[in-house]
Formats: structure tokens, C-alpha cells, sequence
């Protein structure tokens, strides 16, 4: 019997990184392991780690590396972790690698032939241009990362490695939109993925740097105006792609406005296993993976209470008229708040975009309909030749 499609996002170095950007939700994550001052995955956890996942995937298995940082792993780890993927893969399995990274290492042109040769998917993260990225994403001697970073993206993609860039939405950013969106386009990458600044502060508010709702509502209004008028298109924008896929009908295609939290879950350095990479805490630890079965997880009662608590009780927002658009959003934003079941911080910056870009998406859901008919069309069976051969082609209605 197929088995649900979960992913792991894995977490080979914990939450050490060699970046000190002030506004990472991750590196607290350190409390969690108070006896432990460099976290690094030990080569029986991650040779148990893909054989169980690659036992418990049929067809396509999908490896997600993230952190911290996890090239501090180093380029050999990985190059194991394919060699595991390889022994344990079973006929008819595809595998999947993404690495997510703040790319200060792979400058060097032998992650690049790597990542190439196995086709890893590489997701940078890069706010914009310098005065934009270097203003929270600092190494730990203060020192901007941006010209690393970007020295990187230009050895991936002359290795011809697939590169897309993660943006943080944060304060120098959010009031240019469109010289965001057009710079990042100029690094050569058109996969972009913009996610909103928002984290709590101790005393029950939110820390200085997070943005406000209306602002962002406006940054994408304008964004996606931008992308709207390229289609089909100059970018890939993963919430605009992800919105205009659910108006033609399909499932949502990502978590954040899903039904479900969901389904994946974190794999951390020493085996751990947690529900989501925003509540890696121990009320949501599934267990390790030394000790715990893929196939196990989808039936823990604790699997199924934290999947379900993406709408329960958002009874509020079930009478609005975008709920199905978003179903509350990601519980992060409500939980920061002190109530998972109040509206998301950023509701009034969801209610902008949809209003705004609804009818829009509409149209280019029509259109998209209409094309893939026409295609379907054009590549069915001529008709039998009128002269009743019943051959498709006869001498005598040939030109």
C-alpha cells in the first residue's frame, strides 16, 4: 500500500551556523541541547536516517537539507549521504535533494560540480541588494555576507546548478518591492520565494524588526502586479504560482495555506524527530529516529492533533471569504500571538492580496484552461478520411 508522501527537512547541524543574522528564529534551538556545543551528525544517524526514509518512500524520495547552516557539514557528509541513497534505493525510486543555505561557503567550485552531478535543487537566501541583505544577515564579526553570497549564486549557476533564492520580507526591503524583485531577477534566477518577518519578544509583543501586516499586504499587491504583467513569465513567485494553481482547481500545493500542517516533519542532528521546523520544541517531538518508524509517524496520535490544528477552531475566519485561500495561514503567526485559534498576524495582509489579485488570477486560470485544451487538442488522432477507408490518411485527400 503507497504510503502517505511525508518529507523530512534535516537538520545535520542543528542550529549551528557560521552566519549571526538578528533576526533567526533557529538559533535558540540551542536550548534545546544545552550539553551539546557543536552539533554535527554522526554518520550512523544519517546512514539510519536514509535507509529508513528510502525503505518507507515507494517512488519519489525527497531529502530536504537545511540548518542552521548545513554545509558546515562539510562537502564529504553529503557526498556520503548520496552514497546511502544509492545503496538503499530500491528499483523504480527517483530521489530528490534540496539544500537550503546562506551560501557563504560554496564559492568553491567543488560543491558546485557536485551539487550539478546529483541535482541538487539549491534555495540561497538573499534579502535584496547589499543595504538591504547585510542590514540582518551578518557573519559573527559583524560583517555583511552579501558579496559572498552572491559570488556563490554566480559559481552555482556557471556549474549550471538549478538555483532558487528566499527573500525575507524584513524592514529595509519591505518598502521596495519592486527593486527587490528586479535585482533578484538580475542575479539570473527566476524561482523566488518571499517570506514575511515576524517573530515574538519576551514580553509577549513582537520584536522590533517584524513588519506590519497592511505594509506587507501592500508589498505583494505590488509584487505580484509585477509578476502578473510578465506571464507567462519572466519569474516563478512561490505564493503567487501556489494561489493561481488552487484557483484552477488543484490541492494547495504548499503547507502554509493548506488544509493541513504539513506532511513533513524535522529530522534534527542527533536524530530527533519534531513536527515542523517552527515548533521544534518537546511537546511536538515525535521521537528519534534510531527508535521510531517512518510509516509509525502518520499514525501517532500526536502526528494527527498537530496536522489538525492548522483550523481548528478558527471559527472566525471560517466565515470569511477567503478561507479557502488560506485556511488561517501558517499557525506560527497565530501561536506567537498567544491563541492558535485567533486570526493570523498577517490576515489583513492576506485579505489585500486576495482582493487585490483574485480576478486577476481568475483570468490567467482561464487562459491556462483554454491553452492546455487546445494542446490536448491539437495532438489527438486525425478523423478517418471521409471516403470511408477508414485509414487516417488516404491517397485521395492528400495535398
Amino acid at each position: 500500500m503507497p504510503q502517505e508522501p511525508l518529507t523530512v527537512l534535516i537538520k545535520p547541524a542543528g542550529p549551528d551556523c557560521n552566519l549571526a543574522c538578528s533576526y533567526c528564529f533557529y538559533s535558540d534551538r540551542n536550548a534545546l541541547y544545552p550539553d551539546t556545543p557543536r552539533h554535527r551528525m554522526s554518520d550512523e544517524t544519517l546512514r539510519e536516517l536514509v535507509r529508513k526514509y528510502m525503505n518507507y518512500h515507494d517512488r519519489v524520495v525527497p531529502f530536504a537539507w537545511q540548518g542552521g547552516e548545513p554545509t558546515l557539514m562539510g562537502l564529504d557528509f553529503f557526498k556520503r549521504a548520496v552514497s546511502y541513497q544509492r545503496l538503499y534505493g530500491r528499483s523504480g525510486q527517483t530521489v530528490s535533494n534540496s539544500l537550503q543555505t546562506n551560501a557563504v561557503l560554496l564559492d568553491d567550485p567543488a560543491w558546485a560540480r557536485f551539487l550539478h552531478d546529483y541535482h541538487f535543487l539549491v534555495g540561497v537566501s538573499l534579502d535584496g541588494p547589499a543595504e538591504v541583505h547585510d542590514a540582518f544577515r551578518v557573519d559573527h564579526a559583524g560583517k555583511g555576507s552579501h558579496s559572498r553570497v552572491v559570488a556563490a549564486i554566480e559559481t552555482l549557476l556557471e556549474h549550471e546548478v538549478e538555483v532558487n533564492i528566499l527573500s525575507m520580507v524584513q524592514p529595509e526591503n519591505i518598502h521596495r518591492p519592486t527593486e527587490t524583485y528586479e535585482y533578484l531577477l538580475s542575479l539570473g534566477v527566476d524561482f523566488l520565494q518571499f517570506i514575511p518577518l515576524a517573530e515574538p519578544a519576551g514580553d509577549g509583543g513582537l520584536m522590533d524588526f517584524s513588519i506590519s501586516p497592511r505594509d506587507y499586504g501592500h508589498f505583494l499587491c505590488e509584487l505580484f502586479d509585477l509578476w502578473a504583467a510578465a506571464k507567462p513569465r519572466e519569474a516563478y513567485v512561490r505564493m503567487f504560482d501556489d494561489a493561481l494553481a488552487v484557483v484552477m482547481g488543484y490541492p494547495h500545493p504548499t503547507c502554509m495555506f493548506g488544509e493541513h500542517c504539513g506532511p513533513y516533519f524535522v529530522v534534527e542532528h542527533n536524530g530527533d524527530i519534531y513536527a515542523c521546523d517552527f515548533f521544534v520544541e518537546e511537546q511536538w517531538k515525535y521521537g528519534n529516529i534510531h527508535d521510531v518508524q517512518f510509516h509509525h509517524i502518520p499514525r501517532m496520535e500526536l502526528y494527527k492533533t498537530f496536522r489538525a490544528r492548522k483550523t481548528k477552531g478558527l471559527d472566525e475566519c471560517a466565515r470569511c471569504q477567503w478561507f479557502s485561500m488560506c485556511h488561517g495561514g501558517c499557525p506560527k503567526y497565530r501561536v506567537m500571538l498567544g491563541d492558535a485559534a485567533q486570526p493570523t498576524y498577517f490576515c489583513e495582509a492576506y485579505r489585500m492580496f486576495f482582493e487585490h489579485s483574485y480576478d486577476t488570477l481568475q483570468s490567467m486560470a482561464r487562459k491556462l484552461h483554454a491553452r492546455r485544451q487546445a494542446e490536448e487538442q491539437a495532438v489527438k488522432p486525425k478523423d478517418p478520411c471521409p471516403c470511408g477507408s477508414g485509414r487516417r490518411y488516404c491517397d485521395c485527400c492528400m495535398p
